[in-house]
């Protein structure tokens, strides 16, 4: 299907310099309203026998998260236990950049141990893991990941909507056939190794202390975190849109990048396996928004890395063609139209977007849907 442009690089470029005034707007704004708790001065919850609590009670005490840290590591039970150098660290010395440094790089272990069990001991002998520096160890655990969350969810999926509900589900028997379903897998496998590079990058840039993100949730208040977190991925929603959008719109960006995964374009060549069907760099530009606006609101490491993966099983769910009609969800309907239309429901998980920017296209389900209310 021939794709007419509307945007050239100039044009591409004014709306970037406008998105990146905005943003430095924002970022602004929320640094000025808002002030974050240092670490040092943070008060843990702990049990009598110094375990952590998550909540404080007639049983716990308040203990100040440097103090608690030290005594830990001397228990033997920190990441560096047994080392030298982890239970002589003065956390109380370390400066805030410094502190969360030291405790993303331990958080970054710990993900890393749960991503390495799954791997067979001689091949961790052989690969030598300790040797690698820590971002090729996070990008070795996010393509484990990506990998798992791909594969089996990707499986698991076209399982019950074609094998046990694809009756009814598909009552015309229009499913995506084996060979088509085979090429996304290929061409979704072959772009995991770039895929898992993004959040790896960006959690090595988050640990130096260049973003707003943060490691502790008591750093802030817990209203403060659920505005930040509604804010954004507001801002989040905004990115992709636009991400996706001019994807289609600049021409360099759909004829090199982004019509390798419009080459299904009917609703019997979408399946759950075409979810991460793009060319590399299409899919890291489209997830690129979770990283940049770490610069602008300030977001929990741990909760922004989960909703970036979670991104993995949306597009699953958009790409299955099973409409489930829940406004203002950008649902499988929605999608299938972009899949046809090229022109409609730029959006991720929400119809807000192309609402506001007019380019929403509603399911024929739920046009009927509404026009039965009006009658009735």
């Amino acid at each position: 299907m021939a794709v007419k442009m509307t945007e050239t690089v100039g044009s591409v470029a004014k709306k970037a310099l406008g998105f990146a005034l905005m943003n430095l707007v924002i970022r602004q704004a929320v640094l000025f309203a808002t002030e974050k708790t240092q670490l040092k001065d943070v008060q843990v919850q702990v049990w009598a026998n110094g375990t952590l609590a998550t909540a404080a009670s007639a049983a716990t005490r308040p203990v100040a998260l440097p103090l608690w840290l030290s005594d830990w590591d001397k228990q033997g039970h920190g990441a560096g236990a047994g080392s030298s150098s982890s239970s002589k660290l003065d956390y109380s010395a370390l400066d805030d950049k410094a502190f969360q440094k030291h405790l993303l790089e331990q958080e970054s272990e710990w993900k890393n141990g749960l991503a390495f069990v799954l791997l067979p001991e001689g091949v961790k002998e052989k690969l030598n893991l300790d040797s690698w520096p820590l971002i090729c160890r996070a990008w070795l655990r996010s393509f484990i990941f990506a990998n798992l969350i791909y594969l089996g969810l990707g499986v698991t999926w076209a399982y019950y909507i074609y094998t046990v509900y694809g009756f009814k589900l598909f009552p015309k028997g229009n499913m995506p056939a084996t060979g088509d379903i085979l090429e996304q897998v290929k061409v979704s496998l072959g772009a995991l190794p770039l895929y898992s590079f993004l959040p790896a990058l960006c959690e090595n840039i988050v640990e130096r202390g260049w973003t707003l993100a943060y490691v502790r949730m008591d750093e802030y208040t817990w209203p403060q975190y659920l505005g930040f977190f509604f804010a954004y991925m507001a801002l989040v929603e905004f990115g992709v849109y636009w991400n996706h959008r001019l994807l289609h719109d600049l021409r360099i960006g759909y004829d090199k990048l982004h019509y390798i995964h419009h080459k299904y374009n009917k609703e019997n060549t979408l399946s759950p396996f075409a979810g991460l069907a793009f060319h590399p760099l299409d899919g890291i530009l489209q997830a690129v928004p979770y990283f940049w606006t770490l610069f602008v609101i300030p977001m929990h490491s741990l909760t922004y890395e989960m909703m970036l993966f979670t991104t993995a099983i949306w597009t699953t769910n958009i790409h299955d063609c099973v409409e489930v009609e829940c406004p203002p969800i950008m649902g499988a309907g929605y999608h299938t139209i972009h899949h046809t239309t090229y022109r409609h429901n730029y959006g991720q998980f929400f119809t807000y977007m192309d609402g506001f920017f007019g380019t929403l296209q509603y399911p024929e389900s739920v046009l009927l849907a509404r026009k039965g209310k009006q009658t009735t």
